[in-house]
């Protein structure tokens, strides 16, 4: 009789957990469906209640989300619900009114953006706030404006000789084959460690291009929709012991090396800043490095934290390798299929490229190249920086999108991938016409071409990105340099298929391979 009535109160403590559970999701399901302050937008039912609906798509068909929201947009309008927190919004007259500068309106990140990217907490980009963000950026600034990075710009011309002349140009005659990917990887890894700290890598000088360096960045951000679906599986990661991880997934050790990396520069400039006192400066008449600036600015200390500086140090120099290195695979991948393109951008490089190595064009110098600039243009156009959304919030204000008013506090995102494909603004939106650049360019064009964004929150390195871009294509495409071709490579490697946040060719891809006549 005991057991019986063990056993019945059991079963009753089973269903009442069941009845609540179901009572819950029941009113969850209605709250988010009636009582929302975004239950009057339009968009999928299912997607408006849970967002498992996005985690499958990201997650297991692996960023294909956007495309998932292309179609509702074609479906539903303008404006969309595309979560149960989310709104996303195609209209490329309403870019400026969302992005927009601190003068207008505060605008703050949408937290559901960063939860998964825990590693990162307490960096600029990974900031919520709209006054925390730009007290941590304003430092920054300086160091990434225009001015900045040509003071910059010797550093990441050697570094440009040492890839192109140093290592391309010795594989002449071998019949080497060689992964773009990696190569440039490399490169631009090399050019923002110098920028951030003092005893960096040397990624150009490995045999192969530091393949693990490539690896790394492309397993993380794979991972990355996974961690900001479900941002508590971060934490769980985190709790095995390091040496376990390295057992499952060799590949940790790198992001261990880099974050170690990281942490021993940031140390040593601590204890140097401690050995000189409070009032001086290392290095007087010397490049700074941008973590020596940080430790001497006028951050307060709770900004200058060896974990948050760290985490900032991490974020500069990954969002700084990775996007970069895409673009130079994408550009190199378009001039090397298109012989008229190769040959009319040897043309316009013979004047300037004269003399090379011994003889350098500048940056500002290289920029006066219309064709160059074109297809630069064209490049970033359909590769487009962050092909991801990217959410902000109005948190004091509501916003008003034509007959809609969206509520303040309520995340609002919009994509490069639909402002750069809108056939009204850029005709034959889907091919490659750098031709579109350089006449009949319309005030549409220019509103509507975003690979760095816009507003108090745009990309912070646009200008060192320019800057490599431009040194890498003049130097690997002048007359007379590396004769190479394309190997075993077609656009399937280096076109979009996948919003990992960062813009994905299909996962299997070997990247942009050459051959070294």
């Amino acid at each position: 009789m005991e057991d019986y009535l063990r056993k019945d109160a059991g079963l009753r403590a089973a269903v009442a957990v069941l009845s609540i559970s179901a009572v819950y999701v029941l009113g969850l399901v209605i709250h988010r469906l009636f009582f929302s302050p975004i239950a009057k937008f339009p968009g999928p039912k299912l997607a408006a209640v849970t967002s498992l609906y996005e985690l499958y798509y990201d997650v297991i068909k692996k960023g294909k989300y956007l495309f998932e929201i292309e179609k509702m947009h074609d479906k539903y309008g303008p404006i969309v619900r595309i979560n149960p927190y989310e709104l996303s919004i195609r209209d490329p007259e309403f870019y400026d009114e969302l992005y927009v500068a601190g003068s207008v309106r505060p605008t703050d990140r949408y937290e559901g953006f960063v939860s998964g990217v825990v590693d990162f907490e307490g960096s600029h980009l990974a900031t919520i706030g709209h006054d925390l963000h730009r007290k941590r950026r304003k430092p920054l600034d300086p160091y990434f404006s225009r001015s900045g990075v040509t003071r910059l710009e010797p550093m990441v011309a050697e570094l440009c000789e040492k890839l192109i002349v140093g290592r391309f140009e010795s594989f002449k005659g071998t019949g080497k084959v060689v992964r773009l990917d990696h190569a440039f990887t490399a490169f631009s890894g090399d050019v923002i460690s110098r920028v951030c700290i003092d005893d960096p890598p040397d990624f150009v000088d490995n045999p192969e291009f530091a393949p693990g360096w490539f690896d790394m960045f492309h397993t993380g951000i794979v991972s990355l929709p996974l961690f900001m679906g479900l941002p508590w599986l971060i934490h769980v990661i985190r709790l095995i012991p390091e040496r376990i991880l390295v057992r499952l997934d060799p590949r940790s050790q790198t992001f261990n090396k880099f974050k170690l990396m990281c942490e021993g520069h940031l140390g040593a400039v601590k204890r140097e800043k401690a050995a000189l006192g409070s009032e001086d400066t290392p290095g007087t008449g010397a490049r700074l490095t941008l973590f020596q600036y940080l430790v001497n600015s006028d951050l307060p200390p709770s900004e200058l934290t060896d974990e948050r500086l760290s985490k900032e140090a991490q974020v500069l120099i990954g969002s700084g390798t990775i996007t970069t290195a895409g673009t130079l695979c994408f550009i190199c991948y378009y001039i090397m299929a298109n012989p008229a393109i190769r040959k009319r951008l040897e043309e316009e490089l013979k004047g300037a490229m004269e003399g090379y190595p011994e003889k350098k064009p500048t940056w500002a110098q290289l920029e006066k190249l219309p064709y160059m600039q074109a297809l630069i243009k064209e490049t970033l156009r359909l590769s487009y920086g962050t092909m991801h959304r990217r959410p902000r919030v109005s948190p004091k204000q509501p916003i008003r999108f034509k007959q809609w008013v969206i509520p303040a506090g309520v995340p609002v995102g919009m994509s490069a991938y639909f402002q750069h494909r809108d056939p009204r603004i850029f005709p034959r939106p889907l091919e490659f016409i750098p031709e579109r650049w350089l006449e009949n360019v319309t005030p549409e064009m220019k509103n509507n071409y975003i690979p760095f964004s816009k507003g108090s929150r745009h990309c912070l390195g646009m200008n060192l990105a320019y800057c490599e871009i431009n040194l890498i294509i003049s130097a690997l495409f002048r007359p007379g340099g590396v004769d190479f071709a394309l190997y075993e490579t077609d656009e399937s490697n280096v076109k979009p298929v996948h919003d990992l946040i960062v813009p994905m060719p299909r996962l299997d891809t070997k990247g942009v391979r050459v051959i070294f006549h």
